[in-house]
């Protein structure tokens, strides 16, 4: 048929498509009575069939799968592509298919590991190590490994296989434990360390560290950071060694707070009690015969209380219990010691358990006076004693006998 021939309505065509195309409907064609065909579009672009699975990689359909489309090809990170990175679907004889056929993605491939002095790596005995695969170094003894560990197989400009990193080195490092004045090793003890070894410091109570807690040893043999120090606590007013010790004296009127006028310095820096440390001292001591003070003592401060106890065979004239009053008197007035009878003891002893105020002090005045019983006891078996002696010494002689005859 030529371009411009013209058909009567009725007329039944056959028709067939080019090659790389197909018919839409049937394989004929009529003429209706409007002098139209009855469809327009006869033949379409084939369609190829889809290209199949990448391994390992993907297949990017551009538009879609008809002639003249393409497909893309890529791999995997760590593979490498062999083959077309691209396919057309285009018409072969009477069908259709695909220009390329399909590539293959092929894992990337690093050379062996390079070999160390004084070391070796865990990677096993492969001549090429695949992308993502690892191999860790270590030292022989005594030597330390100096860099990366562990060196991984990657890829460069998405085709080269390379380590992540050189190797790294086994050298001799060894740091000497430091010596820390005052200065303790909490942990890591050794005799001596090697790279990236670390120990914890601290120092003994009354000083304080400065510096870091913790250091390691470095690849020049040298700590770091810096070996610290301990230095006396001098945060508070001492001037001297945590545990020492000093005396001082108070001015006429005044007496050191401590019995002894010692005080020391603690841990935090601080004199205990605080120096100086004087109280006023506004009574005296108490004259007391035949007896002796709870608290013995030259001078008092203001409301402090003294008990007076009077030596066995001797009582308490007066109250028993002083205190000393801002006008540097006791009150009330100081007591006596008096001696008495035995039975005046009895008598004395008596009225004074009706006045003690609890059974512990009724037993501690049964117990002196047991006991200045049992010292008066002594005193006579020791004197009856002494005139035995005497006798027996110088014996009575008769009166026949204390004269001589006169012829």
């Amino acid at each position: 048929i030529t371009f411009g021939t013209t058909f009567k309505p009725g007329t039944i065509l056959k028709y067939t498509c080019h090659h790389g195309y197909r018919k839409v409907n049937s394989s004929h064609l009529t003429c209706d009575i409007n002098d139209e065909w009855t469809y327009n579009v006869f033949c379409t672009k084939k369609q190829c069939k889809h290209p199949g699975e990448l391994t390992n990689g993907k297949i990017e359909i551009l538009t879609d799968l008809i002639v003249g489309s393409a497909v893309e090809f890529t791999c995997a990170k760590g593979y490498l592509l062999i083959g077309p990175t691209t396919s057309k679907c285009e018409v072969q004889g009477k069908g259709v298919g695909w220009s390329d056929p399909l590539p293959e993605c092929v894992i990337i491939k690093c050379e062996s590991p390079p070999v160390i002095s004084n070391g070796k790596h865990r990677g096993g005995d492969e001549d090429l190590y695949t992308y993502g695969s690892s191999v860790t170094y270590s030292c022989d003894p005594p030597f330390t490994l100096v860099g990366n560990a562990t060196i991984s197989c990657m890829v460069v400009n998405k085709t080269i296989g390379v380590w992540s990193s050189s190797p790294p080195a086994c050298k001799k490092t060894v740091c000497l434990q430091p010596q820390i004045p005052k200065g303790i090793i909490v942990s890591g003890f050794r005799p001596f360390y090697t790279y990236k070894d670390s120990i914890e410091i601290s120092c003994k109570k009354g000083y304080i560290l400065r510096g870091s807690s913790l250091i390691h040893c470095e690849m020049n043999k040298e700590w770091f950071p810096s070996v610290p120090t301990c230095q006396l606590n001098f945060t508070g007013i001492c001037a001297y060694a945590y545990e020492d010790y000093v005396f001082y004296m108070c001015d006429e009127g005044y007496y050191p707070l401590s019995i002894d006028g010692r005080s020391s310095c603690h841990a935090d820096g601080k004199w205990v009690p605080k120096i100086p440390s004087c109280v006023s001292a506004v009574c005296g001591k108490p004259e007391i015969k035949n007896g002796k003070l709870s608290v013995e003592k030259n001078q008092y401060f203001e409301m402090e209380n003294v008990t007076i106890h009077c030596n066995p065979g001797y009582v308490t004239v007066g109250p028993q219990t002083i205190t000393c009053t801002e006008n540097k008197n006791w009150h009330p007035e100081v007591p006596r010691c008096e001696r008495v009878s035995r039975c005046e003891q009895v008598i004395a002893g008596q009225k004074l358990m009706q006045c003690l105020s609890s059974p512990k002090d009724v037993k501690r005045a049964l117990e002196l006076y047991k006991m200045s019983l049992e010292i008066e006891q002594l005193e006579k078996e020791k004197e009856k004693d002494k005139q035995v002696k005497i006798r027996q010494k110088f014996p009575k002689h008769d009166e026949k006998d204390s004269f001589l005859p006169l012829n």
